[in-house]
């Protein structure tokens, strides 16, 4: 792969793979940082439980006072303590708003910059949430659907469909998509883009 400074912001919707994307990265080199920390970490803050909907509206709060950048800003400067170490390969898993792209891209304007949407149907994703067994996610499919049009009200859907490369993990083996993954940087290096 070419040198060089290399931010991918990742994004997709719940339970599409942006984990286990990440941690491919991670495993390829990459130093990874979740944007859903600043919501966590402010959470704590105040005193509030990590539930799902504690982090909802608290998400919705941050970004209605303090701008639909908010969460982006606040990893920013979470990113420039990474930065002044110099590492050149990073990635921000869970960009959910064109407005966090820009401020990335304005913020970072010496670095290439990739937007990596990771897209799996309702069904596949739904299934996934009831394999995972998480105490916040939704028992059934008609709340997992308003959980996800509560995030595309956020913007997330124009992220994907702006996005530099899109990864389609339709039942993908770890295998396979550390494969595509693996590929994806070299061609993102060498120039090309696309759909895998």
């Amino acid at each position: 792969m070419r040198k060089g400074k290399l931010l991918i912001l990742l994004t997709g919707m719940p339970c599409s793979g942006k984990s286990v994307i990440a941690d491919i990265c991670k495993s390829l080199g990459f130093i990874v940082i979740n944007m859903g920390d600043v919501i966590r970490e402010e959470a704590k803050r105040r005193g509030l439980s990590l539930t799902r909907e504690n982090l909802s509206k608290l998400a919705l709060e941050l970004r209605a006072r303090e701008g639909a950048n908010v969460v982006a800003l606040r990893t920013l400067s979470k990113l420039s303590e990474i930065l002044s170490k110099g590492y050149t390969k990073i990635v921000v898993d869970g960009v959910r708003s064109w407005e966090e792209v820009i401020t990335f891209k304005e913020n970072l304007k010496d670095w290439r910059i990739i937007v990596l949407a990771v897209h799996a149907s309702p069904r596949t994703r739904f299934r996934r949430a009831k394999e995972r067994r998480r105490s916040d996610d939704p028992r059934d499919f008609r709340e997992f659907l308003k959980r996800d049009l509560e995030e595309l009200k956020l913007g997330i859907g124009n992220v994907i469909a702006l996005a530099d490369v899109i990864i389609i993990n339709e039942d993908k083996e770890i295998g396979e998509l550390k494969d595509i993954v693996r590929n994806l940087l070299v061609r993102i290096n060498d120039g090309s883009r696309g759909k895998s």
